[in-house]
């Protein structure tokens, strides 16, 4: 029955207690006749709702003594390494659990919050998500981000650092500050029917950039919009993802995450995908990637459409080992690939000079390992031609005088450490190096040679939803023809995850 009905027919209720008075007065002929059967059941539906009242009011109680007693982020009465056996919460190496006071890890200073289980949000009486084709589930997440950065010299692009601006003219400052929150993203995973032993399904993901991150405005950034068909053997996907080419990433704070300066391949662009996976053991897994992409994607930066593509996609690949036995997120603490690009890219002077036909190729390799709980590292290497659309080469294609790809080879290492279960320092170093030869000389094209970056961080996972993180990088950006540049940048970060 729908609340429509429910208020009618409580409506009538009231006028008819309302009008008991008057109707002991009238006469018997200006009686109005109510079923008993519609009374018996108007009665049992004040007596549901009155009931539907009261476990909400005591819910909402319960939730508010929860968000009471777990207020504080330390709980001092616990100790470090009580009750041991962590009941899968996941608790870093020489970390116990804390049963006694109802959340996860504990160390020398009490309960790590980041290991507590958060209250949940209320229950409200509103309209969910839900889609007009009913065979699909779908789950709404996202970021609220808010960035503060101060530099030292001039970054491209303002607040998302990927490389700096020239040098500095006598007498001229270049230190700037950005605080914006356009790195906060929505999202949406849908889960459809199965289909012949297939679990179909996708997902969508949007920040909120401009068409093109370098414009350094607000907008709206489509990364992810793609579908799927998926088995424990096989995965085929087609729409926007990332690149199959050198996926790994370190942890940075800025959205620029080292491209332009040794991480190549994370860029997102068409792609038709498909997976394979090898389980010769339950803690060996081989993974085989190949997929057709698109060859000229200008969503980093809008010279890239200086180039188009020649008539045919590019062609990625991947093979990649994984150890160990894989965690909740299914992740295995070790992984290895070897990943490789082929393509081409075709550009037409504006003169009468020939259209120019360039290669695009590349081999990389990417490396992660958890070594335990607390220690661990990641890195990448690359080398090829053409990469600048799959961030490498300090964001450069091809020569704006030749029209020749520019070739280019770099990568980064990243080590990190688990001070407690929810404070985590990274550190790290980045480099492009494109062939001198290759890069263009004529001032106004900034022809870039070399690009280095060195950061540091140190993270604060507050509970599971709110992240605090502070980074201090040391970059160093060297031209062709123009001043070379070098200098420090600061970075705060808030970040809500929901």
């Amino acid at each position: 029955m729908d609340r429509s009905t429910i208020t009618r027919r409580l409506l009538v209720t009231c006028l008819l207690l309302a009008a008991t008075p008057v109707l002991a007065q009238t006469d018997a002929q200006d009686l109005v006749a109510v079923p008993r059967a519609e009374l018996d059941s108007i009665q049992a539906e004040l007596k549901f709702l009155r009931e539907r009242d009261t476990q909400r009011e005591a819910a909402q109680l319960a939730i508010e003594q929860r968000l009471a007693t777990d207020s504080s982020w330390l709980a001092t009465e616990c100790s470090w390494g009580e009750n041991v056996d962590c009941g899968g919460m996941g608790c870093g190496s020489g970390f116990g659990c804390c049963d006694a006071c109802g959340c996860g890890c504990c160390g020398c200073w009490g309960c790590y919050s980041c290991c507590c289980p958060t209250p949940e949000a209320p229950c409200l009486e509103c309209t969910h998500v839900s889609t007009l084709n009913p065979y699909y589930n779908v789950n709404v997440f996202g970021t609220l981000v808010a960035d503060m950065l101060f530099s030292g010299r001039r970054p491209v692009a303002p607040g998302t650092p990927y490389f700096l601006a020239p040098g500095p003219i006598l007498g001229r400052d270049q230190n700037t500050f950005d605080l914006h929150g356009r790195q906060s993203s929505i999202g949406a995973a849908f889960t459809g029917p199965q289909w012949c032993g297939w679990q179909t399904g996708g997902q969508m993901l949007a920040i909120f950039y401009n068409d093109n991150v370098i414009a350094d405005k607000y907008g709206f950034l489509p990364m992810l919009a793609y579908g799927e068909m998926k088995n424990d053997r096989w995965r085929f996907a087609a729409g926007l993802q990332f690149d199959v080419f050198n996926p790994g990433a370190p942890t940075i704070l800025p959205f620029s995450a080292l491209c332009g300066s040794g991480n190549s391949g994370n860029a997102f662009r068409g792609q038709v995908r498909m997976e394979r996976y090898f389980n010769p053991s339950s803690d060996v897994q081989w993974t085989l990637q190949a997929a057709l992409s698109e060859p000229v994607p200008t969503t980093i930066d809008p010279t890239f459409g200086l180039s188009e593509d020649n008539g045919w996609p590019n062609v990625e690949g991947r093979i990649a080992l994984a150890l160990g036995t894989p965690s909740a997120a299914a992740v295995r603490p070790f992984e290895v690939g070897f990943s490789g690009i082929v393509g081409q890219m075709r550009t037409t002077p504006a003169t009468a000079d020939p259209q120019v036909v360039a290669d695009v190729w590349g081999v990389g390799t990417d490396i992660r390992w958890r070594i335990n709980d607390t220690f661990g590292f990641a890195g990448e290497f690359y080398s090829g031609q053409g990469l600048g659309t799959y961030n490498a080469a300090i964001l450069q294609n091809v020569n704006r005088t030749t029209f020749e790809s520019i070739r280019s080879t770099g990568g980064f290492f990243e080590g990190y450490v688990y001070l407690t279960p929810c404070v985590h320092s990274h550190m790290g170093y980045g480099i492009d190096d494109p062939q001198d030869n290759d890069v263009s000389t004529d001032p106004v094209d900034l022809g870039r040679l070399r690009n280095e970056t060195y950061f540091a961080n140190l993270l604060w996972d507050v509970n599971k939803t709110l992240r605090v993180g502070f980074e201090v990088t040391w970059r160093e950006t060297i031209y062709a023809s123009l001043a070379d540049n070098e200098g420090a940048g600061y970075h705060g970060q808030f970040r809500w995850s929901f």
